[in-house]
């Protein structure tokens, strides 16, 4: 598999949150395409900088780091990569190490690195965090207190109705901004909103696993060029809850199982 390092990225990823991962053959690619990876050589470079921000308990601690182990964990191709993007890291004023070497790696952020991981936090993805597009009227709040939130729940991820998240910002920003840092978005196209094609579109269009929804009587008004895509087809919260818990871990397989905990 000429991926394979990807595999050794998606288990350490596991690891450290004490996740439970079985890979097998059939699961495969759907664990590639439900882990956030990063972009190139400066979405490896910006996640080691978090990593080790993340890590340390004071701004002045150096993180042992070792090259034979840990470049799974911003899913280096191999250690000769990873010494790479650490070295640029250290040459770009973000890392520095301590003045005596020891026989360890260790690396601590500079304040221009504390700067930078700074602002990656406010842009960073939780790929936990679920977010719901849908049409906001009274007549589904039940649907999403008894259907998509509790499904959502259940399979461990945390969801976000923008409509209930208290904010002083300008909404549309404060949406992309919610999309951006999502790992999952649920497209529930009742109703034919606008807006729940347009937050599909952009989820989409930056990697996002999306998955779709519409309740059953109004699927015949749903656009042709979103029509193409496999629906979760509703009629009850209940239902809806359950079929929801079924496609997430099928789509997620790191998360099946969790519905029954």
């Amino acid at each position: 598999m000429q991926d394979k390092y990807l595999l050794s990225g998606i288990t350490r990823q596991a690891s450290k949150t004490q996740k439970v991962l079985t890979i097998t053959k059939n699961n495969i690619e759907q664990l590639l395409q439900s882990t956030n990876m990063p972009g190139g050589p400066l979405g490896k470079m910006d996640r080691l900088l978090l990593y080790i921000a993340h890590e340390g308990q004071s701004a002045d601690e150096f993180i042992p780091l070792d090259r034979y182990k840990d470049w799974p964990l911003v899913f280096a191709k191999n250690s000769k990569e990873f010494v790479y993007l650490s070295e640029n890291l250290v040459k770009q004023g973000l890392l520095e190490q301590p003045v005596f070497m020891s026989e360890k790696e260790e690396y601590r952020l500079t304040p221009a690195g504390w700067g930078k991981a700074a602002e990656l936090r406010r842009t960073e993805r939780d790929s936990s965090q679920a977010f719901v597009a849908m049409w906001f009227d009274s007549t589904l709040d039940a649907v999403y207190e008894d259907g998509f939130k509790p499904a959502l729940e259940k399979t461990g991820f945390k969801p976000i109705r923008i409509d209930l998240v208290p904010h002083d910002e300008y909404i549309p920003l404060r949406i992309l901004a919610e999309i951006r840092r999502s790992g999952l978005l649920v497209a529930d196209l009742t109703e034919n909103r606008g807006g729940v094609y347009f937050e599909a579109g952009f989820a989409m269009g930056l990697g996002t696993r999306v998955i779709w929804t519409c309740r059953k009587d109004a699927m015949n008004d749903v656009h042709f060029d979103t029509r193409q895509f496999p629906h979760i087809l509703w009629e009850q919260p209940s239902d809806l809850k359950e079929k929801l818990i079924n496609r997430i871990e099928a789509t997620f397989p790191d998360r099946a199982g969790r519905a029954s905990t």
